[in-house]
């Protein structure tokens, strides 16, 4: 398999984020409307408890099989990185296994002692496959993206994001179709959103093991005649795979812990809040525990299916610049080629910046029309959601910007430090919650998240300079994104209000992006020929 330079390998890996996120959408946005609020809370719960089970069993997988495989090849040891595949394969194959035993199992005291919400155990049950197929699917990503190409997992990704919204709209339109035919094959007492919520997620297991199949095409290469030595190196190449997956599984729990302290605290105090100011949230006198709680859980689906699902687009397309950084800067730390390292440092957080900040300025400005248009439908959500969106604006700058400090921590063999790290941003989120939320609602629940990333920010980012030894002037790097996203979001926000009364709500949105967009591609391009014509002169004067 042909290496690729950082720039090709992160085009690809934007390319097919670009493309999964289109088709999550085109899954998401069809499924809320199938399934309602009722549908949906079943899946939130299911997909809630599911992610920090999934951090635990896959996510270090990937950046650990990645970097064993980059540092094996980076020291001409192209046996060593036959070996660690086929070792990770048999190790977290029978470990991701285990895990989806254990959900399956555990699915209904889960959902009841934690969750408040037994009927989500059957499709709790349903996602349980999807752990061993992430596992299979990560170790194949890891040894593709250790070898500097990114093509299978991109490849990988868009077929994944095909599958989940065919398998997943298909099968939930089956249940709510065919109900009498379906529910009774299903536990007795079963009903239709339970069902329609099940067969949507198990849409979503029957992607990861398309995904699965796309990755062993792709991989044959290591179905070699080389032998797994029994020891030593078996046990050493375990030993780092583990060394390296760990910390960075753990870090991936604690980012999950974000959601799970809204899930665990933000419903309490939410429903707190309404019983004490029921006018706030229409109610036209004395509210009961009964109907706040209620009217708590819809306000924080509203939060959590529609806002935190435009929020996370932006650093789920920017997080794939930290994974095509990852090998080549491994490689570098590796052979202690630190101009190299500064280089490659540099370039991704500057292409961060670039993407991440216009992007979180607009959602400030646009929280609204952009919920429109995606969710044309929830007008009620949509009211509850576009507050907080606003303020989640600025924490996606924030979020954008800590992944490739934490890829590079990562790859620099510093794991251990994104631990610490998310544990902080997490207690910040948790305090911001109990102090917040009774005063602000979810606009408290949004500047919790605020102040959350802004926290990890600034730590990664001294943590970065004290382990590698490289300071990024980050004020220096991402000027001119400051003030081309500044531009971009007035534009954008200027001409949405013009637009609105002469055309369609949809079309005065994209009119209002694409020319935000234009002004904002402007700019820079004015930014890039000034540095340049200035770095010309400077030059000249050194040289005279």
């Amino acid at each position: 398999m042909k290496q690729q330079s950082v720039l090709r390998g992160s085009v690809w890996l934007i390319v097919s984020a670009l493309a999964a996120k289109a088709l999550g959408a085109v899954f998401r946005i069809p499924l809320t409307a199938m399934l309602g609020g009722t549908g949906m809370g079943y899946f939130s719960c299911a997909y809630g408890l599911f992610l920090p089970v999934f951090a635990l069993s896959v996510t270090g997988i990937n950046t650990a099989v990645s970097a064993v495989t980059a540092q094996a090849l980076a020291a001409k040891d192209p046996d060593s990185a036959e070996r660690t595949a086929r070792i990770a394969l048999r190790m977290f194959g029978a470990g991701g296994a285990a895990f989806s035993a254990a959900l399956f199992f555990l699915a209904e005291p889960l959902c009841r002692s934690f969750l408040h919400n037994p009927r989500a155990a059957l499709a709790v049950r349903f996602f349980a496959p999807a752990v061993f197929f992430c596992c299979l699917n990560a170790v194949l990503r890891g040894i593709c993206e250790g070898r500097q190409n990114m093509q299978p997992t991109a490849v990988s990704q868009v077929i994944e994001g095909i599958g989940r919204a065919g398998f997943g709209l298909l099968l939930c339109g089956a249940v709510l179709r065919f109900p009498a035919v379906i529910l009774p094959h299903l536990p007795s007492g079963t009903t239709v959103p339970e069902a329609a919520a099940a067969a949507a997620i198990c849409g979503v297991t029957l992607s990861t093991a398309a995904g699965m199949v796309s990755l062993l095409c792709f991989t044959r290469f290591f179905h070699g005649s080389h032998p797994v030595p029994a020891s030593p190196d078996c046990r050493r190449l375990r030993r780092a795979l583990l060394q390296i997956l760990l910390p960075v599984a753990a870090a991936s729990l604690v980012t999950n812990l974000t959601s799970l302290i809204d899930l665990a605290t933000g419903l309490r105090l939410l429903a707190a809040v309404i019983c004490r100011h029921p006018a706030a949230y229409g109610f036209s006198g004395a509210v009961s525990a009964p109907e706040a709680a209620e009217q708590a859980n819809f306000c924080f689906g509203a939060y959590s299916g529609l806002a935190v699902t435009v929020f996370n687009l932006v650093p789920a397309i920017t997080n794939m610049l930290g994974k095509g950084v990852f090998p080549a800067f491994a490689a570098s730390c590796v052979q202690h080629r630190l101009h190299e390292s500064v280089c490659h440092a540099q370039e991704v957080m500057r292409r961060t910046a670039f993407l991440a900040i216009p992007a979180g300025m607009s959602i400030c400005v646009l929280a609204e029309p952009i919920l429109q248009m995606l969710f044309p439908a929830r007008t009620a959500e949509i009211a509850a959601a576009a507050p907080p969106l606003r303020l989640l604006g600025i924490a996606v700058m924030f979020a954008a910007m800590s992944f490739p400090l934490f890829s590079m921590l990562q790859a620099a063999g510093f794991a251990g430090d994104t631990v610490s790290v998310m544990l902080w941003g997490a207690a910040v989120k948790l305090a911001g919650n109990l102090i917040l939320i009774p005063y602000l609602g979810l606009r408290g629940t949004a500047l919790s998240t605020i102040l959350c990333y802004a926290a990890i920010f600034l730590l990664a980012l001294r943590r970065f300079r004290l382990r590698t030894g490289i300071s990024l002037h980050l004020l220096h790097l991402c000027a001119g994104s400051l003030f081309g996203g500044g531009l971009c979001a007035a534009a954008a926000g200027t001409l949405y209000l013009r637009m609105k009364p002469l055309c369609s709500q949809p079309a005065a949105l994209l009119t209002a992006v694409a020319a935000g967009g234009t002004v904002y591609l402007l700019w820079s391009a004015l930014h890039l020929l000034f540095f340049k014509c200035s770095g010309r002169k400077t030059h000249r004067q050194s040289v005279s």
